[in-house]
């Protein structure tokens, strides 16, 4: 039976994008009052979590089966696998994946197992994932067509915030303009970038080639704007 669901359908603690392609999201708290997002999104033979989260119900882990079987769970970048462990513990089949540069990284902060290549992970034709030059330990963008459209993950490179933390971050965050809202976030850009020029030219070269229409930041939630693609051009402008 064909499911459908309107744009602000929630499935327990998860918002759904798009059924058809198992698109989905949910922002999760870590280390005080720190957010991170996870996006879910159907692979070849069950679903792919990219960024798993921590503190997940047994609740919002059940609810994911009306969506398919999880599958990979996914590091984008050597920050974010917090959830790696509890996600295999009720998942015991699933693969964990991370980015080339990041495997060596990963695999000394893993516990009983090991991470593959996202090379190793076989996507269906409407799915893909980059692994941009220019980024000090490997990172992960994804992107998903759907009915609606393009939807990216932007990884740390843009965010969007919904608050500013307490100082002295807040003073950090409001300098570099990297908070509130959708925005490139400038710390990231510190400390993963290691080539600006060669990472922006390969965002704006996909943001031409295959504008999005929802981008889900790794961190805040998914941002939806009638001209989201214009906005992300911009805010790469300033890497």
């Amino acid at each position: 039976m064909e499911i459908l669901y309107s744009r602000a359908m929630r499935v327990e603690g998860w918002h759904v994008i798009d059924a058809d392609t198992g698109v989905l999201w949910q922002e999760y708290t870590f280390r005080g009052k720190a957010t991170a997002t996870t996006l879910v999104f159907r692979g070849t033979d069950g679903l792919v979590v990219v960024s798993p989260g921590v503190g997940v119900s047994a609740r919002d882990y059940d609810a994911l089966r009306e969506f398919g079987e999880v599958r990979a769970l996914v590091a984008n970048n050597p920050f974010h696998h917090l959830g790696q462990a509890p996600w295999r513990a009720r998942f015991p089949d699933a693969l964990s994946y991370a980015p080339s540069g990041a495997l060596a990284s990963l695999d000394k902060k893993a516990r009983g197992f090991t991470y593959q290549p996202l090379s190793a992970l076989g996507l269906p034709a409407h799915a893909r994932f980059d692994e941009p030059a220019g980024f000090r330990t490997g990172d992960a963008f994804f992107r998903i067509r759907t009915g609606r459209g393009a939807v990216w993950y932007s990884s740390d490179l843009l965010t969007n915030i919904q608050g500013l933390p307490a100082p002295p971050l807040r003073w950090l965050f409001s300098w570099t303009d990297s908070a509130p809202g959708f925005r490139l976030f400038k710390p990231g850009v510190w400390f993963l970038i290691r080539d600006r020029k060669a990472v922006r030219a390969w965002m704006l070269e996909h943001l031409a080639e295959e504008p999005p229409v929802i981008v889900i930041p790794a961190h805040g939630p998914a941002f939806e704007s009638p001209d989201v693609a214009a906005l992300a051009t911009a805010q790469i402008e300033r890497l």
